[in-house]
């Protein structure tokens, strides 16, 4: 692990708790009112993916900002200290298809078949 841009990090890291909690946000004020206090997986899945969703969209001006930050550098090793992009969009891309294939099916499943009969 090397040695990244501070700015880079702090900027990275307050935008995915703000996408978060907007996401969590936006579940809270549109869900049913006969979902309060139930189902808490499926919400946890939606906001999950919500959150993936706004931070595929996001990671693109993080990649130009993250290849901008070496090319006006007032020192030499300003490229060492940019984020590892190739492997963060992997991780972003692993875990979009995880939620796609995976998880998102098994949680409409489990919410459809949770039904007091």
């Amino acid at each position: 692990m090397g040695d990244f841009n501070l700015a880079l990090v702090i900027v990275a890291i307050v935008v995915c708790v703000i996408v978060f909690l907007v996401n969590v946000y936006l579940l809270v004020n549109y869900q049913h009112p006969d979902d309060i206090n139930q189902a808490y997986f499926p919400k946890f899945v939606v906001v999950l993916g919500l959150s993936v969703a706004a931070i595929s969209i996001l990671m693109l001006p993080a990649d130009v900002a993250n290849r901008q930050a070496c090319r006006h550098a007032i020192y030499n090793g300003a490229c060492n200290l940019t984020l590892p992009m190739k492997d963060l969009w992997l991780a972003v891309y692993i875990l979009d298809a995880i939620l796609v294939f995976f998880v998102i099916p098994f949680a409409m499943f489990y919410y459809e078949g949770d039904q007091d009969k």
